[in-house]
């Protein structure tokens, strides 16, 4: 059995009915698509890198009761706005041995071409890392950009 159906205006049965969208469509649909696929490119190929777009400059540290502070400040010379940026410290004694690393979390976003001051508390160090001949490098470890 072969279903048939009946034209509502003239009331001539139909028994093939075609539903295609023609090439003029395709051609139309083509620049929507590609519309639709601009987020996830910016997603993963337009990404900055943070190790790259931020520096830390004006290091300073300090002991404060059985703690110590490091303060320092973020500059942005990239082209993103960065945010929850981590800051990483890592700790050598006068022979560049490796004795110990912290890590901070800069709550505030660092906007393009601006500077934002941090402070790093490292709690409880051990006595090699409160010692002065103790060289402390300071890197940008970490961040989030969005891309639109």
């Amino acid at each position: 059995m072969i279903a048939k159906m009946k034209c509502s205006n003239c009331g001539a049965e139909m028994s093939n009915l075609s539903l295609s969208w023609g090439k003029k469509y395709l051609w139309l649909m083509i620049p929507v698509m590609l519309i639709g696929f601009l987020p996830l490119l910016k997603l993963t190929l337009f990404k900055g890198d943070v190790t790259k777009d931020l520096s830390i400059s004006d290091i300073r540290q300090r002991p404060v009761g059985n703690s110590v502070e490091v303060l320092g400040l973020i500059t942005n010379n990239g082209s993103h706005t960065w945010s929850g940026v981590t800051i990483e410290a890592e700790f050598f004694d006068a022979n560049g041995t490796f004795i110990d690393e912290a890590e901070e979390y800069v709550r505030s976003d660092v906007a393009k071409g601006a500077k934002e001051h941090f402070k790093m508390t490292v709690k409880n160090p051990s006595a090699a890392v409160s010692d002065p001949s103790t060289k402390m490098v300071l890197k940008v470890s970490g961040g989030h950009t969005m891309p639109f």
